[in-house]
This record gives structure tokens, sequence and C-alpha cells, in this order.
């Protein structure tokens, strides 16, 4: 082969690398208008937006609650992450599952310690009760649910409305504070 046609072949390969370095750079640029554009969109004080979050909150190796979402926003200088469409799991203190509670809408502290949320709160145990309210905090530090609001209870054999809850989830005891009315409904 001759020097020119090896210089050609050399040049026509420097050519094609170029050509597809420009392609690669070309197709992976963002101009900075879009970027700018998406973080216009975040609402006012928020620092982080997600989209579908699991997040699994452990003690010593073993999960005692996991949290799953349809959107996260978290504020660092407020210290709260505020979540929508959310699925909370309680685990017991072997890692199994308790119960699940269910909610539109709902706020996390910074270090996940305290949980409330609200709009059309359910609690489903694993042993078949079923609680709906509208708004009620889990502390994490005495494992216990808490609302203020009015309450359902049922179960298989067991209908009661009332105002006012705390839940403890270690010993199983729930005590519903005022205005109780229950229908027991005998075994068969």
């Amino acid at each position: 082969m001759t020097l020119l046609k090896v210089r050609n072949l050399l040049l026509l390969l420097a050519l094609l690398l170029a050509a597809g370095l420009a392609a690669t750079v070309a197709l992976r640029y963002r101009p900075s208008l879009k970027i700018a554009e998406v973080v216009k969109a975040l609402p006012e004080g928020v620092d982080l937006a997600l989209q579908d979050i699991d997040y699994t909150h452990t003690e010593g190796g073993v999960a005692r609650w996991r949290l799953v979402a349809k959107q996260a926003a978290h504020r660092t200088e407020e210290r709260l992450t505020t979540v929508s469409d959310l699925r909370l799991t309680f685990f017991d203190v072997a890692g199994g599952e308790q119960g699940t509670l269910r909610a539109r809408n709902g706020q996390v502290n910074a270090d996940f310690s305290v949980v409330v949320v609200e709009g059309e709160v359910e609690i489903v145990s694993r042993s078949g009760y079923t609680l709906r309210t509208d708004r009620l905090t889990y502390h994490q530090a005495d494992r216990t649910i808490r609302t203020d609001t009015p309450v359902h209870l049922m179960s298989a054999d067991l209908e009661l409305d009332g105002v006012g809850l705390d839940f403890d989830l270690e010993a199983q005891r729930l005590r519903v504070r005022s205005k109780v009315h229950a229908t027991l409904q005998p075994r068969r």
C-alpha cells in the first residue's frame, strides 16, 4: 500500500471517530435552560422531590417499618418531608408484619421518628382489625399511634366508633378516649 493510501485511510478513520464523538456529545447534551425549567417546576421551598419512594427503617438489622409513597418532597430548612399516596407497614421486634397504614398525605420529620398522616387514613392489622380515621400520628420512640379525630374500628365481631385514640404497637393495647359506641357480635 502506498503512503498516500495509508494517509487517506488514517484521515478517514479520524473523521469517523470525530463524527462519532460529535454524535455522542450531541445526544447527551442537556441545555442549561432545560435544567433551569426542572428546578423552577419544584414547589416553592422544596429542595428535593422524588417519586415512587420505598424506604425501610431498621433497628439492629431488623425492619421496624417500611414507607412506600407515590411522591415525596423534602424541605431542608423545615427538616420535613411530605409524602402523598402512602403505605406504611409496621413490623414487630422479630421483623414480622404487624399491620399496614394507608393515607392520602403525610409528613415525616428529619430523623423519621414522627410520621403524621391524613386523608382517608386506614390501618389494617395482621389480626383482622381495620381502623379508619382522618388524621393520626405515629411516634417511633414509643411505637405509638395517636389521634384526636373520630375513629371507626371494625373486625369480624366488633364495630366501634369514638373520638381520640392511643394505640401501643408493642403491647398491642388500644384505647379510644371518648364518645365510645360499640356493637359486639357474638362469635358463631
